[in-house]
C-alpha cells in the first residue's frame, strides 16, 4: 500500500468549503485533496459532514461557501450529470442497480449512456453504430470480470446476495470511465467474507488508475486499503494522515468518544 501523499498530482482540491441549512452550520472551513491513483478514506462520527461534503463535489448540493475542483477545474454550479461527465462518479448509501435486467444489461445499459452513436443512425443499422455496439459488449464484459461477476452476468440482479449487488453497482459505475469514483458506504451490510472481497476489489480498481475517494464506518476496511485517512468532526478536519498515523492520534480517538485506537 502506498503512504505517501505528494507523489502524485492532486485530483480534487476542496477549498475552505461550507454548508449551512439555516442556522445548522454542516460543514465549515474544509479543505482537503485528494491526489492521483489513491484510496483516500473520509471518516468521522455520524454527523460530521461526510456525506454532506459527498453531495457537494457531485453536485447534489451547492456550498455556502468556498471551491471544489477536479484536475483544477471548478466544479460549483454544474449539475450532477455534468458533474459525472467531467469524470467524478458516485455510489449511494443504498443499493441503485436495476432489479429487473440480468447483471450484464445492468452494465451495459450504464456503457449505453455515454455511447455516440445517435438515434437515427441507431435506427439505420450503420457499421459504425454496430462497431460501437460490439466494443461496448466487450467492455462490458471486462468489467464484469474485473469485479467477479462474469459468472453470473445472465442472472437478475434482483437475484444477486447483496454483496454482489454492491459490486455489481460499482461495476456500473466504472461503466462512466471516472477518473474520481466515490463511494458511499459501500460495505454497509456486508457480511466480513463480502467486506474482505470488496476490500480486495477496490485495491484493483486504483492499481489500474482510478482514484477513489470513500466514506466509510467499516473501520477495518478503512485501514486496510487506505492511502491517507482524512477525518472530520463538527465539520471540519481534524486529522489526517496514513492510517497508523490516524489510528494513533489522540484527537481522533476523542472525537470516537475515547475508544481506544484499535477502534478509532
Amino acid at each position: 500500500m502506498n503512504t505517501t501523499a505528494t507523489d502524485s498530482a492532486p485530483i480534487l482540491s476542496i477549498e475552505n468549503m461550507a454548508v449551512h441549512f439555516g442556522g445548522l452550520v454542516a460543514v465549515s472551513g474544509l479543505n482537503f485533496v485528494v491526489h492521483e491513483k489513491k484510496i483516500v478514506s473520509l471518516i468521522g462520527p455520524n454527523g460530521a459532514g461526510k456525506t454532506t461534503a459527498f453531495n457537494v463535489i457531485t453536485g447534489f448540493l451547492k456550498p455556502t461557501e468556498g471551491t471544489v475542483r477536479h484536475r483544477g477545474t471548478s466544479l460549483n454550479g454544474l449539475r450532477p450529470n455534468e458533474i459525472a461527465e467531467r469524470g467524478v462518479v458516485r455510489t449511494f448509501q443504498k443499493t441503485s442497480v436495476f432489479d429487473g435486467s440480468t447483471v450484464y444489461d445492468n452494465v451495459l445499459t450504464g456503457l449505453h449512456l455515454r455511447g455516440k452513436s445517435r438515434s437515427w443512425e441507431i435506427l439505420l443499422n450503420l457499421s459504425r453504430v454496430r462497431a460501437e455496439e460490439r466494443r461496448l459488449r466487450e467492455t462490458a464484459t471486462e468489467i464484469l470480470d474485473l469485479v467477479g461477476l462474469l459468472g453470473r452476468s445472465r442472472e437478475l440482479a434482483s437475484d444477486l446476495p447483496y454483496g454482489e449487488q454492491r459490486l455489481l453497482e460499482v461495476a456500473v459505475a466504472l461503466s462512466a470511465e471516472p477518473s474520481l469514483l466515490l463511494l458511499d458506504e459501500p460495505v454497509s451490510g456486508m457480511n466480513p467474507s463480502e467486506t474482505e472481497n470488496f476490500m480486495e476489489f477496490v485495491s484493483r480498481i486504483r492499481d489500474r488508475g482510478t482514484t477513489i475517494l470513500l466514506v466509510e464506518h467499516d473501520m477495518r476496511m478503512v485501514m486496510g486499503v487506505s492511502d491517507r485517512v482524512i477525518v472530520l468532526n463538527q465539520g471540519t478536519v481534524i486529522a489526517e494522515g496514513t492510517p497508523t498515523e490516524i489510528q494513533h492520534n489522540p484527537e481522533v480517538i476523542r472525537a470516537y468518544l475515547g475508544r481506544g485506537s484499535a477502534d478509532a
